[in-house]
């Protein structure tokens, strides 16, 4: 099937709001174009979605289209798991694309939890009060730049300072990349709270514990790697010593884990330009 033609702007954010957010998307679908699906590769960061056309129906990991639908608000994430999306004729989407603990620090929501019983795979929260208010008067604008500049001025709004400890905790963010450093130690020690206070603080901020926090980052680099030789054939081996994997065995797991794919099936699929990875908001590595 050919490819639907789709309208789409990216909004990027100026100073203080950079802090907190990361850009806003638009996308709209003309009335006569064919359905499309896409999938987004998993990222930590939130999604506050907005939707102003037909329902999109969604789903996560390998799960078919039938599992969610988005009439008029969504907030989606930490995205541990493959996110599949259908769009219609008719679509008419704005995302607010967060960064690390941006959408905590604009809402003070845990984000451990946030969908109940669901499980990691479904961290979706739809048409909650909280955002539903601001759909009504975004839904009267009929620009995307208006609806952009009105979520700007909620966003400052509702601005706060960064909680003292998790800023300690992002400014040390290099530290998780080192193999011989404990982060938890490392930063326990230089806020002077104990181990398990620095677990569960990072947990209520950021939705995922430190250990997950590992185990994506670096199938995050697997991901980068691939796609950085996307012209070039891809062996197996040389992902499983890059990335220190124990073995093929370890590599596929987390590709099922996060993707619901093989590596192969992966990067066969990305071909076709229907995957999306989100750029990372994390510091590089030191």
């Amino acid at each position: 099937m050919e490819q639907t033609d789709i309208n789409e702007a990216l909004f990027l954010v100026d100073p203080p709001l950079d802090e907190v957010i990361t850009s806003f998307y638009h996308l709209f679908v003309p009335s006569k174009e064919e359905p499309i699906t896409r999938h987004v590769c998993p990222n930590l960061e939130m999604m506050l979605i907005y939707n102003f056309g037909v329902p999109v129906r969604i789903s996560f990991h390998n799960n078919p289209l039938n599992t969610k639908v988005i009439k008029r608000t969504a907030v989606i994430g930490p995205l541990r798991q493959m996110l599949n999306y259908e769009l219609l004729p008719g679509s008419d989407g704005l995302v607010v694309n967060f960064k690390f603990n941006g959408f905590q620090r604009l809402f003070n929501m845990p984000l451990r939890g946030l969908t109940g019983p669901e499980g990691p795979s479904a961290e979706i929260l739809t048409d909650d009060d909280r955002f539903n208010s601001l759909w009504e008067k975004l839904a009267t604008l009929h620009t995307a730049e208006q609806r952009v500049d009105l979520l700007k001025q909620s966003a400052l709004g509702l601005l706060k300072e960064n909680d003292q400890v998790l800023q300690t905790v992002i400014s040390n963010l290099a530290q998780f990349f080192n193999p011989r450093v404990d982060p938890v130690k490392a930063i326990a020690a230089d806020t002077r709270l104990s181990e398990r206070s620095i677990q569960l603080k990072f947990q209520k901020h950021t939705g995922y514990s430190v250990k997950e926090l590992l185990r994506f980052l670096r199938f995050k680099e697997v991901i980068a790697y691939i796609l950085n030789r996307s012209d070039q054939k891809i062996d197996i081996f040389d992902l499983i010593a890059t990335h220190d994997y124990h073995d093929q065995s370890h590599l596929i797991k987390d590709f099922q884990y996060f993707l619901g794919l093989a590596p192969q099936q992966f990067i066969k699929n990305l071909n076709n330009g229907s995957f999306c990875v989100v750029a990372d908001t994390y510091p590089p590595q030191s």
